[in-house]
């Protein structure tokens, strides 16, 4: 008897392969997704925003960790025509939920931005192209800058006239203090780490606290994110925290996904985390 031979795909895995690669094919094929996590109104548990999360779907290896691919994009430079990507796909979905759920008309989206991408010649010209062509309102698009942005007044500036809110993200961590005295800055985002000892021993809460004081005296608005417990919920709500973000209300979700939690008002378990 004459045995048909099979031919298996080889087996792939993250340290068999080059992603500096991997990552030129992904742009070309375009293998990028995006999932969304809201940010919730501390005050009333709605949905205020989204963040647009970058995901790389590797046709063999699955989802690529951020961690992995954003140093090689930063160094070669693709994360600009990704980040091109990205804007235009979040301004794309925001449209659509706008037009589907006429009764949050300030729903707005954030993605964030690197150095590399605010410092390209023409990303302000492409942000004002991507809010034309999708027909958003500039105030409903939120860019989260890296700490260090505040190397880069004049683009920071500019995207600042078009109107278009500018958050620094994991607000205490690196030179954002330097960042939020600089920059036409309209929120900060509290870094993770002040957010899980908030609701610690006072002597571990005490850096939120100071660092949303200072925010609070800039008149920015004030987020926090990886929330998880109701614990650091209602810390940062008894703080003056406006918003917050994390698994305790919602995990990153698809578009539908979002879609249905906007059709309720709230975020999974959004208004009774807090209660």
């Amino acid at each position: 008897m004459v045995e048909t031979a099979r031919l298996e795909r080889p087996r792939l895995s993250r340290g068999t392969v080059d992603l500096r690669e991997e990552l030129v094919g992904a742009v070309k094929r375009d293998d990028f997704a995006l999932e969304y996590q809201p940010l919730i109104d501390l005050q009333n548990g709605s949905i205020a925003a989204v963040e647009a999360l970058l995901r790389w779907r590797h046709p063999l290896l699955g989802t690529i960790p951020v961690a992995d691919y954003l140093p090689i994009a930063e160094e070669t430079g693709l994360i600009v025509p990704i980040g091109e990507r990205v804007l235009d796909e979040a301004c794309r979905q925001l449209r659509t939920w706008h037009l589907g759920f006429s009764r949050l008309p300030s729903l707005s989206v954030s993605i964030n931005i690197s150095l590399r991408q605010l410092g390209e010649p023409g990303f302000v010209k492409g942000v004002a192209a991507a809010l034309d062509r999708w027909e958003i309102l500039a105030e409903w698009l939120t860019l989260e800058l890296s700490p260090g942005c505040g190397t880069l007044v004049g683009p920071a500036t500019a995207l600042a006239h078009l109107g278009v809110s500018l958050v620094l993200d994991d607000f205490g961590a690196g030179d954002t203090l330097l960042d939020l005295r600089v920059l036409p800055i309209t929120g900060v985002k509290l870094h993770a780490a002040f957010v899980t000892a908030a609701a610690g021993p006072v002597e571990e809460g005490v850096f939120a606290e100071a660092l949303l004081a200072i925010a609070q005296a800039r008149r920015v608005t004030t987020m926090g994110k990886g929330v998880e417990t109701r614990a650091q919920a209602r810390r940062l709500a008894n703080l003056g925290c406006d918003l917050a973000q994390g698994y305790l209300y919602s995990k990153p979700l698809g578009p539908e996904g979002i879609g249905t939690l906007l059709s309720r008002g709230v975020s999974a378990g959004g208004a009774r985390a807090l209660g």
